[in-house]
């Protein structure tokens, strides 16, 4: 009999088996990745940004809208507010070459976040979120750096605005 013959008790042990694999893996609290899941008190929110043209408001906008919230174009009565405060993103000077030409750079990407619910109250007090990503530099090949470094910054604002929906996701699980 070899190993790859069909034989019941084989059968038995492959469900037995992918019955354990599910228990497992929903009793460890694995679940799929989807939208934030709101608090009742974000249910309509402002967005308010300290750079009105930073695309990193208009993307947490559309999160917050996928998530099921009614977004607001100014702050009122009964509106949450998700504060983006001191947004920057910038490249830094990791290391220059012999020839002072500079070799690697750092994209540091800076937002102070802060929420208030609907009543007013303070849900998350304004914390520092930093993402950063280090790339290298090398000037024979200068003619793709501009784009490359503009995916890096899509990539950085996807990721800071996958940050910020974590932290709002867990102000409504407090």
């Amino acid at each position: 009999m070899s190993l790859f013959e069909w034989n019941p008790d084989m059968k038995m042990l492959r469900f037995v088996a992918l019955v354990a694999i599910v228990f497992a893996l929903s009793s460890c609290g694995f679940r799929m990745r989807g939208e934030a899941r709101l608090p009742a008190d974000l249910q309509r929110v402002h967005v308010a940004a300290s750079d009105p043209f930073s695309p990193l408001q208009r993307d947490v906008e559309a999160a917050l809208a996928r998530s099921g919230a009614v977004i607001e174009s100014a702050p009122g009565k009964d509106v949450a507010q998700v504060t983006l405060a001191a947004i920057s993103l910038a490249p830094m000077v990791r290391s220059v070459g012999a020839n002072a030409l500079v070799n690697e750079f750092s994209m540091v990407y800076h937002v102070e976040l802060s929420i208030q619910g609907s009543d007013g109250k303070t849900l998350l007090a304004p914390q520092v979120i930093e993402h950063s990503r280090d790339y290298t530099f090398d000037q024979t090949q200068a003619i793709g750096s501009n784009a490359e470094q503009d995916e890096i910054k899509k990539g950085m604002e996807r990721e800071m605005v996958q940050a910020i929906m974590f932290k709002v996701g867990s102000v409504g699980q407090k």
